[in-house]
């Protein structure tokens, strides 16, 4: 039996820029592998900074964020914000295909996710977003609600 070579994550990364018109720039897939290898876990820019230049990436931290909104923008990653300091902090992950069809609960205090496995609440909403005018129906939706560790902290 003959598997399929697996594909390097960089070919993959250069492909999706270039799809979108985005030149593969070293910031660009050094910020796509770093949130590829954090599946679970949003990250800030200033945390991106820090991982980047342990890496020996002279990327700025205003580049850093121009390019993750641009990523954004293209629909490559996800914002989500939260609490700290009672001020609000982007982060940011990628968004999967896992990530594109589900509903979840976001801790906006500690960044906690949990999905919701309601196969009739996520047809009820996606039905929803198309009769709004959202073409495409529900693509992400979070819940925002503080976690019960947090509540009891």
């Amino acid at each position: 039996m003959i598997t399929a070579p697996t594909r390097n994550p960089d070919e993959a990364f250069l492909d999706q820029l270039r799809k979108l018109g985005l030149r593969p720039t070293s910031a660009r897939l050094d910020i796509l592998r770093i949130l590829t290898g954090s599946p679970g876990e949003a990250l800030s820019a200033e945390r991106l900074f820090v991982l980047l230049s342990g890496q020996g990436s002279g990327a700025s931290l205003g580049t850093i964020y121009r390019v993750l909104n641009e990523l954004e923008l293209r629909g490559i990653v996800h914002k989500e914000w939260r609490s700290q300091n009672a001020m609000a902090k982007a982060c940011y992950r990628l968004v999967s295909s896992a990530a594109m069809s589900v509903c979840h609960f976001l801790c906006p205090s500690c960044g906690h996710r949990q999905p919701v496995d309601d196969p009739a609440l996520l047809a009820a909403l996606s039905q929803l977003a198309l009769k709004s005018g959202f073409g495409q129906g529900m693509a992400d939706a979070s819940i925002s609600c503080v976690c019960n560790q947090c509540s009891a902290d």
